[in-house]
């Protein structure tokens, strides 16, 4: 996949005017502004992971604050979200802590805006016989990988928690096969993904398997932080409180009814990737409540004290730098008016 792909909701407009006439108006004046267009670089190919926004172009909710949004798909074959971002070719990115601070140390005034899941579904699937609850548990450990960059976080992992960096590297790719197989002993997964692969195999997770997320080993970050320029900040302010105002719509719809996002993927947005349904709709709930912020704050919400805590923990053990200040990096303001005129 490559930014050939761009994605625009003008492209699936079968059904969308009759759902538009019976949605209710949330008073942004949307209809009475020149309609403008803001573009969203995924980080991954276009599956159930992003219901949010499926749910809000399907239903009209982008459309009614004014936005055309589009998309560009992420995967192994496509430029990073942060590039994308830099490019000028999209207005969001969905990006990754230490990958943001490296691109600021390439000059790129970036800042977060949001989080997709403040609370990280990342994790770590392993079995009975070596069970991974806690960091110590990874000394001597044979780690199955899905990619070369799972290395920096067991690296961090180790360093956060004062061990002996001591551990197997194993590359095995995105199922959790290898560890059923004995290839090693611990699997890097996300909890609302590959144990659905075990669980299809009629295994039952806390009898058949073990599942910890990252954050229970020390590593507390927000999974999928929306990043945006901060001239686009400053210069869209109002078109970005609305999109987000859309995406906030999309994930509340989202959660009435898991089923309706898993549908539009697997035979719409993501149609050509060959999606399994009954996987998609087991991954869209499991996925839900790590959309809510743990401290109350509602969806998307990033607290100051996760960023300038662990967040900074992290980029310190990984020596990378950090802003001189919070606000050069983080701006909740725009999601707090979002929320409130929800």
């Amino acid at each position: 996949m490559t930014q050939n792909l761009l994605i625009s909701r003008r492209h699936f407009v079968a059904g969308a005017g009759a759902a538009l006439g019976m949605m209710p108006f949330f008073g942004s004046g949307a209809f009475a502004q020149e309609r403008t267009s803001i573009t969203t670089a995924f980080g991954w190919v276009p599956n159930v992971q992003y219901a949010g926004h499926w749910v809000a172009l399907e239903n009209g909710y982008f459309a009614e604050e004014g936005i055309d949004a589009e998309h560009l798909p992420g995967g192994p074959n496509a430029p990073q979200s942060l590039v994308t971002l830099a490019t000028g070719n999209a207005q969001v990115a969905h990006g990754q802590w230490l990958p943001l601070l490296d691109a600021r140390a390439r000059g790129n005034d970036f800042v977060m805006i949001g989080a997709n899941f403040p609370v990280n579904p990342a994790g770590v699937i392993s079995l009975p016989g070596r069970p991974i609850r806690q960091p110590s548990d990874l000394v001597g450990a044979r780690i199955l990988a899905q990619v070369e960059s799972d290395r920096q976080i067991i690296e961090t992992i180790f360093a956060l928690n004062g061990l002996e960096d001591d551990y197997t590297f194993v590359p095995s790719g995105f199922s959790p096969e290898p560890l059923i197989a004995g290839d090693g002993d611990v699997y890097m997964a996300f909890v609302t993904n590959q144990p659905i692969t075990l669980e299809q195999m009629g295994m039952v997770a806390g009898e058949d398997f073990i599942v910890t997320l990252l954050a229970d080993l020390g590593y507390v970050q927000p999974g999928v932080i929306f990043v945006t320029e901060r001239a686009t900040l400053e210069s869209r302010r109002d078109e970005l409180v609305r999109y987000l105002r859309a995406l906030l719509r999309g994930w509340q719809t989202n959660a009435e009814d898991p089923e309706y996002a898993a549908r539009l993927v697997v035979e719409k947005y993501g149609a050509d990737l060959g999606l399994d349904l009954n996987q998609q709709i087991r991954q869209n709930e499991l996925q839900i409540p790590y959309v809510e912020a743990p401290d109350g704050r509602g969806m998307f919400w990033l607290d100051e004290a996760m960023v300038t805590g662990p967040m900074y923990d992290v980029a310190r053990a990984q020596e990378r730098e950090l802003p001189a200040s919070l606000e050069d990096i983080y701006d909740m303001s725009l999601l707090a008016e979002a929320q409130a005129s929800l």
